[in-house]
């Protein structure tokens, strides 16, 4: 998972270099009709995924205390606020006034929060298989590598949402 998330790293650092490459090319950043300054939605989308990662955290904990039915509810959580983003992601896509093909903003806009969604449903996946498997009784607190895993690639898709955040609402 290490190997996976250094190689995730430099592609999302790629695409965010490509980003402000383009914007400081740009004579007005972002295009004309772009809604994006509006920045009481995309906070809030930010707290779910954060909150997210808090939850992942203490399903993590719980496991490790053999407090299995904890792990469960932590996880589902967990997996609701994921879901939640994304749906959140969804409403931000179409309310955006753009489309891909609009000028430089638009593509590396969707480009950056395409493949960071892409990366969120791989972890609602993730958590789904995580969570079947905790209803199995796969996990205790000796046993619990995969959940170990599932909570790096979770705070790095959370932590990669941050920089994105920051990238295109606050700077």
């Amino acid at each position: 998972m290490a190997a996976v998330l250094g190689s995730e790293s430099i592609f999302f650092i790629t695409l965010i270099s490509a980003y402000f490459y383009l914007r400081s090319d740009m004579s007005a950043w972002p295009m004309a009709g772009a809604s994006l300054m509006r920045l009481v939605f995309p906070a809030a989308n930010t707290t779910l995924l954060l909150v997210s990662a808090l939850s992942f955290y203490l399903g993590l904990r719980a496991v490790r205390k053999n407090q299995l039915a904890q792990l469960k509810s932590w996880l589902a959580v967990t997996l609701g606020l994921g879901l939640l983003f994304i749906a959140g992601q969804v409403l931000e896509f179409t309310r955006s006034g753009m489309k891909i093909s609009d000028q430089a903003f638009g593509g590396v806009f969707f480009t950056l929060m395409g493949f960071h969604a892409i990366h969120v449903l791989a972890g609602v996946v993730m958590l789904v298989i995580l969570l079947w498997r905790a209803n199995l009784g796969d996990f205790t607190a000796r046993r619990h590598a995969a959940v170990q895993v599932g909570a790096w690639f979770w705070y790095f898709v959370s932590a990669v949402w941050v920089v994105l955040f920051t990238a295109l609402y606050l700077v």
